[in-house]
């Protein structure tokens, strides 16, 4: 069976710069399932979803390589059917229009993905905010977003992306301007609605613990490229880049027979317009060899699902 999503040799620039922003990256996605992009900032996360999701900013352009989204669901007419891809972003208050309410804002999502309007648009709104936990739905709808909280704004969003039925739910960095209570709430959510739905969820953050909370498989992007992909219990457990080990060091543990605090990365990320030669992330890593100047390592499987672009990998 094919998959969901399939990137292959994705490579986004800035023309008019000359600068590479993703260089060349291969991911896949199936359905129903949750795929984890982690990173620091800079690395290229977030503009691989907008090239996924067809919304690159101005002046950015998709220079190579392939994005296919396949669709099981026909209707019966024995043609795939369009896939639907929604996204939501880090920060919700600022993503919503001010001089519109949230029944408007999701009434025309509605009407436009579903080709609902009036009183049915209404009612399918009211229940969706119900779906995503917010109660009081009828008055909501005439409220604006600067009279809810970043987490009631943010299960807006999530309600919004649900408007479209969407196969593939992209979430960028959804809890980052949000208090860890909500960021739990929101993070929930997601994996009830995916369970619910069976759409696949790709989610962004540097954050590993929201990775391995949410996803199947995770992959570590480093300077637009994919560095190491896992199977998320791997990853965590026999990291073989020293990227993605270094990543996990630096995650705080409650683990009282582990007092150790979490080790920061040395320097960090460079300039796209000033990237090191062979595998970039050679200046910050204590495992470099003359290898890692020369060219860039090719991935190397290491396990089931299990690759990395290494010339020098951690071994359990």
């Amino acid at each position: 069976m094919s998959h969901l999503l399939a990137v292959r040799g994705l490579v986004v620039q800035a023309p008019a710069r000359g600068l590479k922003i993703i260089d060349g990256i291969d991911l896949s996605l199936d359905r129903g399932e949750t795929l984890g992009l982690v990173g620091e900032s800079g690395c290229g996360k977030s503009m691989t979803c907008y090239a996924i999701a067809g919304a690159l900013p101005r002046g950015i352009a998709r220079t190579g390589g392939s994005i296919t989204l396949q669709d099981d669901a026909d209707g019966g007419t024995g043609s795939p059917a369009k896939p639907s891809v929604a996204m939501i972003f880090q920060d919700p208050t600022s993503s919503l229009n001010p001089v519109h309410t949230i029944g408007h804002y999701l009434e025309s999502a509605l009407y436009r993905h579903q080709g609902l309007r009036g009183n049915d648009a209404r009612l399918e709104a009211m229940r969706l905010l119900e779906r995503v936990g917010i109660d009081r739905a009828k008055s909501r709808l005439r409220a604006y977003p600067h009279q809810f909280s970043g987490g009631m704004n943010q299960r807006v969003m999530i309600a919004h992306a649900l408007a479209a039925k969407p196969r593939l739910l992209i979430a960028d960095e959804p809890t980052t301007a949000l208090d860890v209570t909500t960021q739990a709430q929101i993070l929930y959510l997601l994996e009830e609605l995916r369970a619910e739905t069976g759409m696949a969820l790709l989610i962004v953050s540097h954050d590993l613990g929201v990775i391995a909370r949410l996803a199947d498989r995770a992959a570590v992007m480093y300077c637009g490229k994919i560095v190491e992909t896992a199977p998320i219990g791997a990853l965590l457990e026999r990291p073989a880049h020293p990227y993605a080990r270094a990543l996990i060091d630096c995650m705080p543990t409650i683990d009282p027979d582990d007092l150790e605090p979490p080790t920061p990365i040395a320097g960090s990320v460079p300039l796209l317009d000033n990237l090191p030669a062979g595998c970039h992330f050679h200046p910050r890593c204590d495992r470099g060899g003359r290898d890692c100047v020369s060219a860039y390592p090719a991935p190397a499987r290491i396990g089931p699902g299990h690759a990395a672009s290494c010339y020098h990998p951690v071994r359990p």
